[in-house]
């Protein structure tokens, strides 16, 4: 982000991208636990923020430092909920403007099919790269892009997690895991405005959308 500092704690309109994030799932009364897993270095400011946010439905809350790569903080948090909830939802605070109602929707799939996760539609062409030169070019229609949050079932997430330390894998998501062990993905339509938050043209791009009429559905 250009030395703008961590992205959690980088301010997004009026709000810390990770307050934004946190406001939108306190929002749900299907929320029973959220776990926070951050960086060591930020376990402080990432607990005053998460300790400061309503809460209306009584949410527990835990804030815990990561570990060396997002698999393994993934699993942190996991192995931190301490209520027996069915579903659990794993969001990146890097996508700050994720909806209630993208969350919602998420959920309503996972019920149905145990794994589900928001993706969007490909614009562009995408070409395969090796060395500087095309390879070859893929079909767009068949491709999506992947958005969190990804929602399971609690016993097909857990399972997935074990299989991976088993076999040795370090995955960019969760999805990808499930699917390694046979487990159906079920895909809902995602939200523009849930882009990810990886370089300083984004954060214009989100304080666009945050200035624009939000269209649910």
């Amino acid at each position: 982000m250009g030395g703008r500092g961590p992205k959690l704690l980088l301010p997004v309109g009026d709000r810390p991208a990770l307050e934004r994030v946190l406001d939108a799932f306190l929002a749900l009364e299907t929320v029973g636990e959220i776990v926070a897993v951050v960086p060591e270095s930020l376990l402080a400011p990432a607990k005053r923020a998460v300790h400061a946010r309503p809460n209306p439905s009584g949410a527990r809350l835990t804030v815990l430092a990561g570990g060396p790569t997002r698999q393994t903080s993934v699993a942190r948090g996991v192995e931190a909920l301490t209520r027996d909830m069915p579903y659990i939802a794993v969001h990146d605070v890097a996508r700050v403007l994720v909806s209630p109602a993208l969350i919602e929707r998420v959920l309503r799939a996972a019920r149905v099919s145990g794994a589900a996760i928001p993706a969007c539609p490909i614009r562009d062409s995408v070409k395969e790269i090796a060395e500087g030169r095309v390879v070859r070019s893929l079909d767009r229609a068949r491709l999506q892009g992947a958005q969190t949050p990804q929602i399971f079932a609690r016993d097909i997430l857990a399972r997935a997690h074990a299989a991976a330390i088993e076999e040795g894998l370090d995955a960019t998501d969760d999805a990808m895991l499930v699917e390694r062990i046979g487990c159906a993905v079920s895909v809902v339509p995602g939200e523009p405005a849930n882009l990810k938050l990886t370089e300083p043209d984004d954060l214009r791009v989100l304080l666009a959308w945050l200035g624009a009429p939000r269209m649910e559905g």
